[in-house]
């Protein structure tokens, strides 16, 4: 899993207001993001550890330690769920 922070998103999150994947919910910190250049599918995973927030992707950036635009994605949907289950709670 990748360490996310402020620095190492800023280009992710760039190419990913580009390209503008779909996401789908597949279980909770869980995400399928479609790839916005082709139909391949990549799961993306959530970890919070304490204060820190960690993400890993299937593709290949991700297998290099580089925060792809799918993590972005994901995570813009599971903050999004998240606020949710803490406004119900």
């Amino acid at each position: 899993m990748i360490k996310l922070t402020t620095e190492n998103t800023q280009r992710a999150i760039e190419r990913c207001k580009q390209l503008r994947p779909k996401v789908r919910f597949v279980a909770d910190r869980t995400f399928s993001v479609i790839s916005a250049n082709n139909d391949n599918s990549y799961t993306v995973r959530f970890d919070v550890r304490g204060n820190e927030k960690f993400g890993e992707c299937e593709c290949k950036a991700s297998e290099k330690a580089m925060i792809c635009y799918h993590i972005i994605a994901a995570a813009t949907v599971n903050i999004y769920r998240q606020s949710l289950k803490r406004q119900t709670a």
